[in-house]
């Protein structure tokens, strides 16, 4: 019975090896934060939303010129040109709000836009290094509890992902 036994785990133990998967795991925010490409698409970001915020704020001097007019006149205008001015203001009012809720969803678009190509580039990229290393599956390192830094193949996606 201990014959078998030991023959058993013997054939096990060096069975074993055939069976063991290798892991890579890659640190997702450390790449996010080296990428050149990413610090290039932040300032873009950042000059579209000024760009926006000045278009908002010109919209927003206008509605205000209005409303100043509108109080000036208040006291000679008739009830028709006073019911005019609250339409134009209303209908000003309604633009500044679609505009501002357009610019906030092109920028949200394109942010996502960016970062859904920015994590395929990086998978791609993960791919390559670990079919060259042998490894069989990568993992984000934001989702693993532990993994030994040997197995770490952070600075290589940077280096690929910044050429």
């Amino acid at each position: 019975m201990k014959l078998k036994l030991f023959v058993f785990f013997l054939i096990f133990s060096t069975a074993l090896p055939l069976f063991a998967v290798k892991i890579a795991a890659v640190d997702m925010k450390k790449v996010w934060e080296s990428s050149n490409e990413i610090k290039i698409e932040k300032k873009n970001m950042e000059a579209m939303l000024q760009k926006s915020q000045k278009e908002l704020e010109a919209k927003e001097k206008e509605l205000m010129a209005l409303q100043e007019r509108a109080k000036r006149e208040a006291a000679i205008a008739t009830e028709e040109a006073k019911r005019a001015m609250a339409e134009e203001y209303q209908r000003k009012m309604m633009e500044l709000q679609q505009l501002y809720n357009e610019r906030q969803r092109d920028l949200q678009d394109k942010d996502i836009k960016a970062q859904g190509d920015f994590i395929e580039k990086v998978k791609r990229i993960a791919m390559r290094i670990a079919i060259k290393k042998g490894y069989d599956v990568v993992l984000a390192k934001e989702q693993v509890l532990y993994i030994d830094d040997k197995f770490d193949i952070t600075r290589e996606v940077i280096t690929e992902v910044n050429k």
